[in-house]
């Protein structure tokens, strides 16, 4: 069992431990490749931004495998070094102006040194079209699926015709709302991201009726979270492992994937909310009592406890956080969503 004092230990193990030095001095960085999904003749540039601290040198290397219709590689180059960078200013960026061809998995590492530090970021994703009928594409892949969060976006029937536009939101989902909040992009090994070849329907929370899933429902198992991007003004709604979202906004993504990765409730005061109490770091309780006894753990108060809607359930986070919030403006968590989340991740890499 994970108690809030273990968990502030893990941050500390995981991103200060290793060289005993103060966080702010390590390099942190993001690596980002576009077009995200990329057809075999598209030039692809990679990039890579900081966010903090001194970086003294950067390599970039690539792979590329042969995929074919069951999914399985072969032809695999040996690792290359394509580009190195001394003393670099930010941000960072390559093209490959080629392309990569029909049928491939590409996998790129951006090997980054700063502050007696080197680590990596080394992403995966396929080449349109993907030879694996009915699977999702891999477009964004840092981990072993079993430990990590996978997302996977689906086109609903409002994008049909707007198919580009569809692509390019997926890589600025990923790197303006997952790589921006201030908490979740820390764990940006944590989370895999794929792309479905078959549409859905997003249906507004105010027409009573659940989304329409996606024909090949059955291979999306494998994900924690399953997004609907739409065209459409309507209602954003999660439930049954599926969410949705306009495919332009930020805080709505940030908050319907809290329900679907990491069982966050909903903040907001309306009565038709869905509030829950988790067993385990939740950011709901069930009554005033419970959450001021909770709210030292998470640097408040009594006084930050907030009644929400008229029945009788209760929050510590601010009004901005994400699952309060919502809507195009990108907040960061809150305390008691923070610990939801890295509890949430620890304990899917501990499977």
């Amino acid at each position: 069992m994970y108690s809030y004092q273990s968990l502030k230990r893990s941050i500390f193990i995981a991103f200060c431990f290793p060289l005993a030095m103060a966080c702010k001095e390590n390099p942190e960085t993001f690596a980002i490749h576009s077009p995200i999904s990329p057809s075999d003749t598209d030039p692809v540039t990679f990039t890579l931004r900081r966010i903090g601290g001194s970086v003294s040198e950067v390599k970039l290397f690539e792979s590329v495998s042969d995929v074919n219709s069951a999914g399985e590689l072969s032809g695999t180059t040996a690792e290359t070094e394509i580009q190195t960078w001394n003393s670099p200013s930010f941000p960072l960026t390559f093209t490959k102006t080629s392309g990569y061809g029909s049928n491939k998995l590409v996998t790129y590492r951006f090997q980054v040194k700063g502050n007696n530090k080197t680590y990596n970021h080394t992403v995966t994703f396929a080449t349109r079209p993907y030879p694996v009928t009915n699977q999702a594409i891999p477009v964004y892949v840092v981990g072993n699926q079993d430990k990590v969060m996978n997302l996977v976006f689906i086109p609903d029937t409002s994008m049909n015709s707007r198919m580009d536009l569809f692509f390019s939101s997926v890589g600025s989902q990923i790197d303006s709302t997952f790589h921006q909040e201030d908490w979740v992009r820390r764990f940006r090994g944590s989370y895999n991201f794929f792309i479905n070849p078959v549409t859905a329907i997003a249906r507004d929370f105010n027409s009573g009726l659940p989304h329409g899933l996606p024909s090949n429902s059955s291979n999306l198992s494998f994900a924690q979270g399953r997004v609907i991007l739409h065209f459409h003004d309507i209602r954003d709604q999660a439930g049954g492992g599926y969410f949705s979202a306009e495919y332009y906004v930020r805080g709505t993504m940030l908050h319907e994937s809290g329900h679907s990765l990491y069982r966050l409730a909903d903040e907001y005061d309306s009565n038709d909310a869905s509030h829950w109490e988790e067993s385990v770091f939740p950011n709901n309780w069930d009554n005033r009592s419970d959450a001021e006894a909770a709210a030292p753990s998470y640097s408040k108060t009594a006084a930050d406890v907030q009644k929400m809607g008229t029945r009788d359930w209760y929050r510590i986070c601010n009004n901005l956080c994400p699952m309060r919030s919502s809507g195009r403006p990108l907040n960061n968590h809150d305390e008691p969503c923070k610990m939801r989340i890295l509890y949430t991740l620890l304990q899917r890499a501990s499977n």
